[in-house]
């Protein structure tokens, strides 16, 4: 078993590298969000090890590094159905070249898949990847609408478009109300028995005060 922290096993001279992946065009899906869900999932896997939910801390680490490198690239253009499984792909290739264990590439490959909207999640790894990545809709509103104006700007920058705010708000209930109808089963803050855990109310709470600019 991997030492429970990430800060203990993060790799300088590899995180270098994978920068490079990311673009720092892009307003949100950039290397600082990445390194922003790395610090969540401190978080989470203290949480995890006080609760006694064993988590391999590296299958973690591995799949938020390289969760969303290559974000700004057409992934179409590679033969990729999404950005996450392009994402998967630049992520196998760099820890094979690194020797990494099949075993292990395979497991953030899956960790790394579960960030799909539509991704699933059942091992205590993807549970926590997907976790850190979605942590930003629980953060206090200002950051949280710091970052709804950011993903906007993408969008539009991305796809050509000028969406109008009153819409965007509309896409982003849309959005945030199928991750609300799941549950990521994994702490307490994430999920309990009564249905609306710490994180649900949170988030619950930002899209009520953004819906007020509507």
């Amino acid at each position: 078993m991997t030492d429970w922290n990430i800060s203990s096993i993060r790799d300088a001279g590899l995180e270098a590298v994978v920068s490079t992946l990311y673009s720092d065009a892009l307003p949100y899906h950039n290397f600082a969000h990445a390194q922003d869900t790395l610090a969540a999932a401190e978080t989470i896997i203290r949480h995890c090890m006080r609760e006694g939910i064993r988590v391999d801390p590296l299958v973690v680490y591995y799949g938020l590094l390289f969760h969303d490198a290559g974000y700004h690239e057409n992934h179409r253009r590679f033969g990729f159905a999404s950005k996450e499984a392009y994402s998967a792909d630049l992520a196998a290739r760099h820890l094979r070249a690194r020797k990494v264990p099949p075993a292990l590439v395979k497991k953030v490959v899956a960790a790394i898949m579960s960030t799909h909207r539509d991704g699933t999640f059942v091992t205590a790894e993807q549970k926590a990847v997907r976790a850190a990545d979605l942590s930003g809709l629980a953060a206090d509103y200002p950051r949280f609408r710091t970052n709804t104006l950011r993903l906007k700007e993408e969008f539009d920058r991305l796809n050509g478009t000028d969406t109008p705010w009153s819409e965007w708000i509309r896409k982003v209930t849309e959005t945030i109300s199928f991750y609300l109808a799941q549950e990521i089963r994994l702490t307490s803050y994430f999920a309990n028995p009564q249905g609306e855990s710490a994180f649900h109310a949170a988030v619950s709470a930002n899209l009520a005060e953004l819906q007020k600019e509507a």
